[in-house]
């Protein structure tokens, strides 16, 4: 199970007061943070733009499954992460284009922006400010805020697309086998992918449903992704 805050060492508040000074390493190299991880939480708004590039898979949840980037074979390496930190594939998940920063939830409350304490810049760079002297919000604040509230909600409503996966027994356990030029082998235990032929037996009221809630363009997507399995084994 992939933790719901990888990534993150002590998640705070963001304060305009607090953090009148902070600066953001805005480079293309500012992504090494993500090298420990193989997974990578996703949303399925990203289906349709990552296919192409990265394999999605399903992983059992506390409550549900949850939707992720497989972006290695070996557990703790992204191989799609360069060792000076630049990401090698055509998409960036966004879940690793916002951090530092993230949205809170407080019950009863509106999400609040919240950063990463443990966050330092790379030494030699000098980043962008995310407040003025005056303490208002830099162009870059808002544009990250905007990145965090889509993938706020698309997070959201992602819960109930995985719902009506399970009600639709669409989501099957599936071993993803790989060998290595060097002759290793391994296997990738616990994922879960959509079954296309359960997706083919389905009623047409139950397909109909699938397109009501705009699922399907993400389900496809999905499939399709799993083709990438192959360049992430090259690559690992």
């Amino acid at each position: 199970m992939v933790d719901s805050v990888i990534f993150y060492g002590n998640i705070i508040p963001l304060d305009r007061d607090n953090h009148r000074d902070f600066v953001l390493d805005i480079d293309d190299d500012r992504f090494g943070f993500s090298a420990g991880s193989h997974l990578v939480p996703a949303v399925f708004d990203e289906f349709v733009a990552a296919a192409p590039h990265i394999p999605v898979v399903f992983l059992p949840g506390v409550n549900a499954p949850v939707p992720v980037f497989l972006v290695g074979l070996r557990a703790g390496k992204n191989v799609l992460v360069s060792a000076e930190g630049r990401w090698l594939g055509n998409y960036i998940p966004a879940y690793v284009r916002r951090y530092p920063l993230m949205f809170g939830e407080i019950e009863g409350r509106a999400p609040i922006t919240c950063i990463d304490s443990a966050y330092t810049l790379p030494k030699g760079k000098s980043g962008a400010r995310i407040f003025t002297d005056e303490g208002e919000e830099m162009p870059i604040l808002v544009e990250r805020i905007r990145l965090m509230n889509e993938f706020f909600l698309a997070a959201k409503r992602g819960e109930s697309l995985v719902k009506t996966l399970i009600d639709l027994d669409l989501l099957r356990p599936v071993t993803i086998d790989a060998k290595f030029e060097s002759g290793e082998t391994l296997a990738l235990h616990g994922m879960l992918t959509v079954d296309p032929g359960r997706l083919d037996e389905l009623s047409d009221e139950d397909f109909l449903r699938l397109r009501r809630e705009s699922l399907l363009p993400a389900i496809y997507a999905h499939i399709s992704s799993l083709s990438c399995i192959d360049a992430i084994r090259k690559l690992s």
